[in-house]
């Protein structure tokens, strides 16, 4: 028992606060994409696909990612991550993807990407124990789609906006080895022929390691709906899964 108290304070010794001044991060998210989209081409309506069902997105996905954080009380930090996806699947209705109609039991091959890039300020108050705040940004979102066949050949379209961000956050730390971590945000864009609105939740749990080190896992849900009336195109999708965590702060 002596042994493990000694650990213990030896541990505390080395182990920063909560409130660190710096904290970089690097994060591995294994998630698995769903929803739906259509794409259309010179104001005519493309067919609304399911990820699953249509295109045969069924694998999980790895993104990797990196976020960073400066400051105590008030804190400015960025994430951004970079997800690229693809399928090949027998469609079993016709689908019409701009200028191209897929026809029954045609084989076509799919892909999209998304790159997420967010820049924001938290306000960071509470003890050690449980702190938390306010969160306050911006975000800038690229979203690509392909579709193609040996019989069409292949179409392409992409959809890139920026909306403000607000949201919430909390940290608790309940041993000095121990922190846990949750947050939302969201936002929305209307402006011209877009639409979109994206909401992010996350929770993880963190062990620190000495001198500064931590490591963890979560889960992480985001939601990104776009509207643009031009092409026209339309998206309604979910990325969710597990995250696992390595960084430093000081």
């Amino acid at each position: 028992m002596k042994k493990l108290i000694a650990a213990l304070v030896i541990w505390t010794s080395l182990t920063l606060p909560a409130h660190a001044l710096m904290e970089i991060e690097g994060f591995f998210w294994i998630m698995k994409p769903g929803g739906e989209a259509s794409v259309g081409l010179d104001g005519l309506e493309g067919t609304k696909a399911d990820l699953k069902d249509d295109f045969g997105y069924d694998d999980t996905e790895n993104v990797p990612g990196i976020r960073a954080f400066l400051g105590k009380t008030h804190q400015v930090g960025f994430s951004a991550f970079k997800l690229d996806a693809s399928a090949e699947n027998t469609i079993n209705r016709t689908i019409r993807f701009q200028d191209k109609e897929f026809q029954i039991n045609e084989r076509v091959s799919t892909a999209f990407d998304l790159t997420a890039i967010q820049a924001f300020y938290r306000f960071n108050i509470g003890p050690d124990l449980f702190h938390g705040g306010l969160l306050l940004g911006g975000e800038y979102i690229n979203i690509g789609a392909e579709a193609s066949s040996p019989r069409l050949g292949r179409a392409t379209a992409d959809v890139d906006t920026g909306m403000f961000l607000v949201g919430a956050f909390a940290e608790t730390n309940p041993l000095p080895f121990l922190r846990a971590r949750g947050s939302i945000m969201g936002g929305t864009f209307d402006i011209g022929d877009i639409e979109a609105s994206y909401l992010d939740l996350e929770l993880a749990v963190l062990a620190k390691i000495p001198p500064g080190f931590h490591l963890g896992a979560g889960y992480r849900h985001i939601i990104v709906d776009a509207r643009d009336t031009n092409l026209p195109l339309e998206i309604d999708l979910s990325f969710s899964g597990p995250t696992l965590f390595v960084g430093f702060e000081w």
